[in-house]
């Protein structure tokens, strides 16, 4: 018994580490099936709303009444559990402020307000972060440039509050990616680096993984950097979920067939609904 012990308090971090990642893992594949089983109704839905939408163009094969408020049912319980699943993602797209009036002023001051306010938060809980994030302090950019410079400041943020709060020593860096738009949701990658000590890092694991977190980890290494502190590089995602659009189409598809009327058209392309990456 005290051999076990005394390699416990030798190992104690590596012991932890192995324990997250094990917590880690499960949760991954946990979520991994909710996935597949998000995928496999997405494709029922699909299928079902097509059916409804041909009797648009081909009123000579629309089917009776009765088929008709069959398939709405059928339709309505499918949108139901998919909307069910979906909520399981706490996921919610962030608050990017618009700016209308002088863009480019408005912009500068988010920006030095944004740096200022993690700055002092910062200092107030003894993390150290970059004093800059990369983005122009001087001249103003261009209009164009202004919404994505906005959304990448923002989601900085909300990865700083969360290292922040997890206390860790330093942030080495937080470099934004270009976000891609897929379906109903928006990804940002992001490259992160801190130093810290294991409990600060694996504290920092877990307010990854709080249901109320909109990042996911996509890999990450963690290296020894000696006097118990260590060095974590993380490839992390920030996945934006738009689920008022979602809502809305199914809302509108639900009353045409409930009303026994055809889904009218807006003109736009129907929206292909496809899984968001695991949380």
């Amino acid at each position: 018994m005290k051999k076990v012990l005394s390699f416990l308090k030798k190992n104690l971090v590596f012991v932890f580490l192995v324990v997250v990642l094990g917590i880690l893992g499960y949760g991954f594949n946990l979520i991994n099936k909710t996935r597949q089983e998000l995928k496999k109704i997405e494709e029922e839905i699909k299928a079902k709303h097509e059916e409804i939408k041909k009797y648009k163009t081909q009123k000579e094969l629309a089917p009776s009444p009765e088929l008709v408020n069959r398939l709405e049912k059928q339709y309505t319980a499918i949108a139901t559990q998919f909307n069910s699943l979906l909520n399981r993602f706490s996921t919610t797209y962030p608050e990017v402020p618009e700016f209308k009036v002088f863009p480019n002023v408005e912009f500068k001051e988010f920006l030095f307000e944004t740096n200022d306010l993690l700055t002092k938060k910062a200092r107030k809980n003894n993390v150290i972060i970059p004093s800059s994030f990369g983005f122009q302090e001087t001249g103003f950019p261009s209009k164009d440039q202004i919404p994505l410079f906005s959304l990448q400041i923002t989601i900085i943020k909300h990865i700083l509050d969360l290292l922040i709060d997890s206390g860790v020593s330093v942030v080495n860096s937080v470099v934004p990616g270009i976000p891609s738009t897929v379906a109903f949701y928006k990804i940002l990658p992001l490259d992160v680096s801190i130093t810290g000590t294991s409990v600060e890092i694996m504290r920092f694991l877990r307010y990854l993984n709080n249901p109320s977190s909109f990042f996911t980890v996509e890999s990450f290494a963690i290296t020894r950097k000696g006097s118990g502190l260590f060095q974590g590089n993380f490839k992390i995602n920030a996945v934006m979920i738009e689920k008022a659009a979602t809502i809305s189409e199914t809302v509108s598809v639900a009353k045409a067939t409930g009303s026994g009327q055809q889904p009218q058209s807006s003109g736009q392309t129907p929206v292909q609904v496809q899984s968001p990456p695991a949380r």
